[in-house]
């Protein structure tokens, strides 16, 4: 009788560790799930299909009808991937050279007209150049800042 009571309780612990595991493989698989889809909706937010430029109307419509149904074809049988081309392409600004002075160029302040200036007009140089100062600096202290700058 005791033979019994241990098989029923065997048995039953293996039943309970089963449940147990499958429950786990579960809760990965719906884990693993959600991940690939936040990682399929970015993916899909990033890399957005740009249309495609109009043709040039010199091309011979045939030719052009077969190259559409082609590039569909292939796009229907890769939806998530993006073409090399669309990746190659450069989202760097474009920055223009422009030869010549700048638009504004400092003035040219002369050094010996500087000992003459007072503390107030010396700040007022400083702050027009765009050089920093302290607010309790010496007149000597911004003589010396305007000339080191000059």
């Amino acid at each position: 009788m005791q033979l019994t009571y241990v098989a029923v309780v065997i048995l039953a612990s293996m039943v309970f560790v089963l449940s147990g595991m499958v429950g786990y493989l579960y809760w990965q698989q719906t884990r693993m799930l959600q991940h690939l889809q936040s990682l399929a909706g970015v993916i899909s937010t990033h890399l957005v299909r740009r249309p495609e430029p109009q043709p040039e109307p010199e091309a011979e419509p045939e030719a052009e009808a077969e190259a559409e149904a082609e590039t569909e074809q292939e796009q229907d049988d890769m939806p998530l991937l993006v073409s090399i081309k669309e990746v190659a392409e450069d989202d760097r600004l474009s920055v223009e050279k422009v030869d010549g002075p700048p638009a504004t160029a400092p003035t040219a302040v002369k050094t010996d007209d500087l000992d003459k200036k007072t503390s107030a007009e010396l700040r007022e140089l400083l702050t027009s150049r765009g050089i920093p100062f302290g607010k309790r600096d010496a007149k000597s202290v911004l003589l010396q800042l305007l000339k080191a700058t000059a």
